[in-house]
Parts: C-alpha cells; sequence; structure tokens
C-alpha cells in the first residue's frame, strides 16, 4: 500500500511537472498577444526617449504586436526602472535606459530595486558624450573653460538628468580628472536639462549627439570637448579631452533590460524581435538623423560589463563622496 502511494505520488509530482513545463512552452509560443510597453525612465523628449520611439517605429512589424512607449520618470530613472523591476515577467513590459539607473543610482540612494533585479536583453546604442555649452557662455574652447573654471572654482554650473545618472557622474568624473570644480543642477530628464542649457539657466551639459547636434548646427549651443577615444566625424574640429591631457572618457550606453526571472523563450523572442528592428533600413535611417549609430551587444556580454562597471563606479563614487549605500 506504502508502495503504490509512493508510485501515485511520484507520478502525479511528475505529470504535473510536464504541465508546468507544457504550460511555458505554450505561453512562450504565443508570445506576444498583446502590445508590449518600453517604459523609458526619463521625460519626453530626451535622448533616451528619441531613440526608444526610433525603434517603436518599425518595432511592431518584427514583434507581431503593437510595441509603445510609456515615459516614467523621477528619481534620476528610479522610478520607471523600480516599476520595471516590480512588474511581471512575462515579456510585456521592458525598461529602455542608460545602465547607470541599475549600476550606479543603488549606490547613491536607496533604490526598491538592486543590481540583480533586471537584467540586460540587449544593446542598442553606445553614443559618445559632448561638453556643450550654451552660445550665450563666453568660451569658445575647452582651455578657455578650464582656465576660468580654475581661477572660478564652483563657478560654472552644469546641468544634468538628474542625481546619479550618468550625465551627472560623467562630468563629475571630467571635473576630478581636469582638476577643477563644478556646481551640479540636476533636472528630470536630458530635455529639460537641454532648455535649461538654451535657457542660461545652465552653463554646460555633458550631452549625446541626439540631444545637442542640431543645436551645436545652429549655432545655440558650442561644443567644446568630445569624451570618446577619438574626435568624431560629425566635430572634426572639436578635441578629445585626452588631446587636451585629461584622462578621461566616457560614452552614453542604451539598453533593454527586462525583470528578472524572465522564461528563455520569452526572452529569446524580444531579443531576436528588437534585433531585427536593429538592422531595419527605415530605423537605421532614423536613427542616423538623431545623430546616433546602432552598436548591438548582447545580453550576456553587457552583463559582464556591468558588473566591472559596478565595482569601478562604487570606488569613484566613494572617492567624489557621492556613494551612500
Amino acid at each position: 500500500m506504502d508502495l503504490l502511494k509512493n508510485i501515485l505520488r511520484t507520478t502525479l509530482g511528475t505529470t504535473l511537472m510536464v504541465m508546468i513545463m507544457l504550460c511555458g512552452t505554450v505561453i512562450a509560443g504565443n508570445f506576444p498577444s498583446k502590445p508590449i510597453t518600453i517604459v523609458v525612465p526619463y521625460s519626453a523628449g530626451g535622448g533616451t526617449d528619441l531613440q526608444a520611439r526610433a525603434i517603436t517605429s518599425v518595432a511592431g512589424q518584427y514583434l507581431g504586436q503593437p510595441v509603445v512607449v510609456a515615459n516614467k520618470s523621477g528619481g534620476g530613472g528610479a522610478v520607471g526602472a523600480a516599476f520595471v523591476a516590480k512588474s511581471r515577467p512575462d515579456g510585456y513590459t521592458l525598461l529602455f535606459a542608460v545602465p547607470a539607473v541599475i549600476v550606479i543610482k543603488p549606490y547613491m540612494t536607496k533604490t526598491p530595486y538592486s543590481f540583480g533585479d533586471l537584467e540586460p536583453l540587449m544593446r542598442v546604442s553606445d553614443s559618445p558624450r559632448i561638453l556643450v555649452a550654451g552660445s550665450q557662455q563666453p568660451w569658445k574652447t575647452l582651455d578657455d573653460f578650464i582656465a576660468y573654471a580654475r581661477k572660478n572654482p564652483g563657478a560654472i554650473k552644469y546641468a544634468s538628468s538628474g542625481p546619479g545618472t550618468s550625465t551627472h557622474i560623467a562630468m563629475e568624473g571630467f571635473a576630478m580628472k581636469a582638476g577643477i570644480k563644478l556646481s551640479h543642477i540636476p533636472f528630470k530628464g536630458c530635455a529639460k536639462a537641454t532648455a535649461a542649457i538654451l535657457g542660461g539657466h545652465a552653463a554646460c551639459f555633458g550631452a549625446i549627439p541626439s540631444e545637442c547636434l542640431p543645436y551645436v548646427e545652429s549655432g545655440k549651443m558650442r561644443a567644446l570637448a568630445v569624451f570618446s577615444e577619438e574626435r568624431l566625424p560629425e566635430l572634426p574640429d572639436i578635441p578629445t579631452l585626452k588631446e587636451k591631457g585629461i584622462d578621461f572618457s566616457d560614452s552614453s550606453t542604451r539598453a533593454f533590460f527586462v525583470p528578472k526571472g524572465l522564461q528563455p523563450e520569452v526572452k529569446a523572442a524580444l531579443h531576436d524581435g528588437f534585433k531585427k528592428v536593429m538592422d531595419d533600413k527605415s530605423f537605421r535611417a532614423l536613427f542616423s538623423k538623431l545623430g546616433e549609430k546602432p552598436a548591438y551587444l548582447d545580453g550576456e556580454s553587457l552583463e559582464k560589463i556591468l558588473q566591472k562597471q559596478q565595482a569601478f563606479y562604487g570606488e569613484v563614487l566613494e572617492k567624489i563622496g557621492l556613494k551612500k549605500y
């Protein structure tokens, strides 16, 4: 009798496991069956938002369902990141953001998510950062800027998309390496930071091409330096920081992240769909108009990079007094 019970128990357990596995396969096989939401944790009009909307303009034809952008700004990206981290891991809610919101933000403030709560799906872009100043500012070159900053510590006010964001940390890293002191003015998103530069409410900004090139070309902003390893084709006369003896470089990565626990089949479907988007001619043409170039990297490779960044930025933040947790 005990043997029969054990057999029945084992059989029922095995059957249940098979049913669960089959259900998972069916769910993954039917994915997606409703619209997909890309959460941008910054305000509309910024670089990340513009890139996300370029993606959604063609994503539906490759994923078979509408793909929409939802802006959930606040907390330097933490509000939107927390929303996705706590959402159901079913593939219908993704985060499109700079890694700083996951790598850096939890060091600076208590966030309702941790580094491992969001998994990278794929990198979409890796944009060089450009130091730009409003055209009303007195500096014509990086040398002028540095000389003024050294004579007037803290007088130059730079804008960022929020405390703990990549725009914030990049400017602090630049200031530290250049041996100058700048004052930070945080805004809710890159669009508002850009508006602050144009309006003269802040002097400079570490922007990406899509956020500043149209204004540089129109004369409303002045490019002083690029944070990349080499000069940019779009700005051939603008020097790199390293050319000027400042050992610092930085770029702004945009990537997709998904909640931890997403089924491998669903994750693969999302990856393959968005990879096709990146290869689409219409998308690439639109991306080019933003001053961007696709820079695909798979999730596993990006995860390794982010793990190294987490350790590095922890040391940097501690050195400049921003590491709180």
